[in-house]
């Protein structure tokens, strides 16, 4: 989620649906595209230690999903969460819920249509704060149940709730299944693992 100087860089000025927007060829020199009220804005390339971060993140959650059968761990997928004007975020991960999977699995040729169970962020050094609350809000506002936000500089994780609640977890903290939104208990992923 870093974006060009803390902030996202508008690409078009045209408002577009998120049909239209999945039909765009993606950014030429890499980075992540996302639509925000109609309007497409591109973030760079992460670091390395921010892709490890979210693949330690995802791996955990698809093993304990492999059993627990409550949706598919993803990185950078987008959601439509919201239209007219449209917006699709793309969580650095997420849990796609099973109700937005089609036979069983993710769509093949489109968005997920509506919110992730879980939506996480690792957030860079260079990432604005007004940007990352705005997609905080986003995402419970779409009706996202639990939104992590990954912090690197205090080595931390902030759990937001649908109902409200905030909570920070120090690196000596566990998240679980209630921090993951999940019904099934027994997901645990120390938060010293994410910054090992």
């Amino acid at each position: 989620m870093a974006y060009h100087g803390g902030m996202a860089t508008p690409v078009s000025e045209t408002t577009l649906t998120a049909e239209e927007f999945y039909r765009l060829p993606g950014p030429v020199h890499g980075g992540k595209m996302e639509l925000v009220r109609g309007k497409v804005v591109t973030s760079m390339p992460v670091s390395g230690k921010h892709g490890e971060r979210q693949l330690i993140i995802a791996e955990h959650l698809r093993r304990f999903l492999a059993r627990a059968n409550e949706g598919r761990a993803t990185v950078e997928t987008g959601y439509v969460l919201r239209r007219d004007p449209d917006v699709v975020r793309a969580p650095d991960v997420s849990v796609a819920p099973l109700a937005a999977l089609q036979g069983g699995d993710l769509p093949e040729d489109a968005f997920v249509d509506g919110p992730p169970l879980l939506a996480v962020e690792v957030v860079s050094k260079s990432d604005s704060e007004r940007d990352v609350l705005e997609k905080v809000g986003e995402y419970l506002d779409a009706g996202v149940p639990r939104v992590w936000l990954v912090r690197a500089r205090n080595q931390s994780v902030v759990v937001y709730t649908g109902d409200g609640e905030v909570k920070s977890m120090p690196l000596t903290g566990v998240l679980t299944s209630d921090e993951a939104g999940f019904r099934t208990p027994g997901f645990e992923l120390p938060i010293a693992t994410i910054f090992a």
